[in-house]
């Protein structure tokens, strides 16, 4: 499999990425409250915000989301927005998912060139878009937009958090550092913006609605923590033994791993949830191996 080479230090990708944002000179919010660009500062400069991201709907904090959600038995999300059934991340498997009454959706998410947080699981448009091979991290939104995955166009976090209510739950995970110790400092920097982002379109309380997705080798999850979200591993078979349990709060696993490794996660005393799931009798093992709740990805056929 072909690495990602934004992930890789020295090699450019969201490196040279930060550097070009980091260029933009100190911009002035001329326009208050009706709108415009505005200029926010991270560290390494500051970087220009998209009119639309600048204006981005903001949900009030309210009630603690995440908690209601994994008290639920079972608790489910819908997977890449239905993205078995439909294309990934795409309008048609959010208004599917919400339809078929899942209060929380996992949304993978990279950042593109110009600023934006773009809704994709992979580093480049290869799968989801055949015929092209744009890396995200090297592609504006502007050429983004204008693609199509199936049934439609990629959607920016900005775009899906105008269109949830207020109950539901977002499971993020930030592609570039959720799966590896990660020290580009691009990508760094974009998980920085991007907690900003979610601070700012949850009212000062995004951990009511933002569970924080992560991998066994991922180490955003400790970032994470300390600005108060909860937590949510995502691990296969052979890295149970090897893992520390304790510093995640959900625990995922395959649907199919062995009566053995569900024992083991249910030992931690953590809220578990069972991947990928697309049909009853995926959902009746997962449920007898004492999973909690159920990471499904077909709306139709598995769904609260």
């Amino acid at each position: 499999m072909a690495s990602d080479p934004s992930t890789q230090p020295g090699h450019g990708g969201a490196d040279a990425t930060a550097t070009a944002q980091a260029s933009i000179p100190q911009a002035v919010d001329a326009l208050g409250a009706t709108g415009g660009a505005q200029a926010r500062n991270s560290g390494a400069g500051a970087h220009l915000l998209s009119v639309d991201e600048a204006s981005a709907p903001v949900h009030a904090a309210g009630a603690d989301m995440v908690k209601r959600l994994l008290a639920g038995r079972p608790f489910y999300i819908s997977h890449r927005m239905g993205g078995t059934e439909y294309p990934e991340f795409t309008q048609k498997g959010l208004d599917a998912s919400l339809r078929a009454g899942f209060t929380a959706l996992e949304v993978s998410l990279r950042r593109c060139a110009s600023g934006e947080f773009v809704a994709i699981h992979d580093w480049t448009t290869a799968r989801t878009v055949p015929g092209t091979k744009y890396q995200i991290w090297n592609t504006p939104w502007s050429t983004l937009r204008t693609l199509r995955q199936g049934a439609g166009p990629f959607m920016r976090l900005t775009d899906i958090v105008a269109r949830i209510p207020a109950n539901v739950v977002l499971a993020i995970d930030h592609k570039t550092t959720s799966s590896q110790d990660q020290k580009n400092k691009g990508d760094l920097a974009s998980e920085k913006a991007l907690f900003e982002y979610l601070h700012r379109a949850f009212g000062g309380h995004p951990e009511r609605r933002v569970l924080w997705k992560t991998f066994a080798k991922g180490t955003s999850a400790t970032r994470a923590k300390a600005r108060g979200y909860r937590t949510m591993a995502m691990l296969y078979p052979a890295e149970v033994a090897g893992a520390r349990l304790a510093q995640w709060d959900v625990l995922g696993m395959e649907w199919n791993a062995g009566a053995h490794v569900w024992k083991t996660l249910a030992a931690a005393k953590k809220p578990t949830i069972a991947h990928i799931i697309t049909n009853a009798g995926q959902v009746k093992r997962a449920l007898a191996n004492g999973a909690s709740g159920l990471m499904a990805s077909y709306p139709s056929r598995v769904h609260p």
